[in-house]
C-alpha cells in the first residue's frame, strides 16, 4: 500500500515538473527538421544508400541550436539507426539563404552497430518566420569499420 502511494506522488511530481517546465520554455523552443536523401563511401560515388535523418532542437537564439538526432540509412546493405548529439549553426550572412554549420556525434544501432560523427554545411533557404527548406552536405565517419562516407540531403526546417 505504501509502495503504491509513493509512486502517485512520484507521478504528480513529473506532471508538475512537465508542466512548469513547459510553462517556463519559449513558445518556439521546440524546432524541429526532416531531410532525406543519400549517402555513399568518399571513394565509390557511385553506389547510392538511402539516408533519412530528423532533429529535435533545441534554440539557444535564432543563429545556434542543440538537439538530438535520429533516423535511418543503409550502409552497404546494412540498416542502421543512427542516434545523436548535435549543433546546428546558421552563419549570419544573408537575409533569405543563410549558410549552416552541422556537426553530429553518436551511435549507430544495426548488425555492425558503432560510433560514428558527421560534419557538413549546406543553406538554410527561409520560407518565412517558421519555416526553411534545407540544402545539406558533408562528411560521415563510421568508427569501428574506419569508412567515410559522403551524405547529401534535402528537407525541411520548422521552428513552432
Amino acid at each position: 500500500m505504501h509502495e503504491k502511494k509513493t509512486l502517485s506522488k512520484f507521478a504528480v511530481l513529473k506532471a508538475v515538473l512537465l508542466a512548469v517546465a513547459f510553462a517556463v520554455i519559449p513558445a518556439n523552443a521546440f524546432t524541429m527538421d526532416v531531410q532525406g536523401g543519400v549517402t555513399n563511401h568518399v571513394s565509390e560515388l557511385s553506389k547510392f544508400n538511402m539516408s533519412f535523418y530528423g532533429h529535435w532542437w533545441f534554440p539557444i537564439d535564432k543563429m545556434t541550436f542543440v538537439g538530438v538526432g535520429g533516423g535511418y540509412e543503409e550502409l552497404d546493405n546494412v540498416g542502421y539507426v543512427p542516434l545523436s548529439a548535435s549543433l546546428w549553426v546558421r552563419l549570419p550572412i544573408g537575409r533569405q539563404v543563410l549558410p549552416v554549420a552541422i556537426g553530429d556525434f553518436g551511435y549507430m544501432i544495426g548488425e555492425r552497430h558503432q560510433m560514428f560523427w558527421r560534419a557538413g554545411g549546406g543553406l538554410d533557404i527561409k520560407n518565412g518566420d517558421y519555416s526553411s527548406i534545407l540544402l545539406t552536405a558533408g562528411y560521415q565517419y563510421l568508427h569501428h569499420d574506419g569508412h567515410g562516407f559522403v551524405y547529401l540531403h534535402a528537407g525541411i526546417l520548422v521552428e513552432i
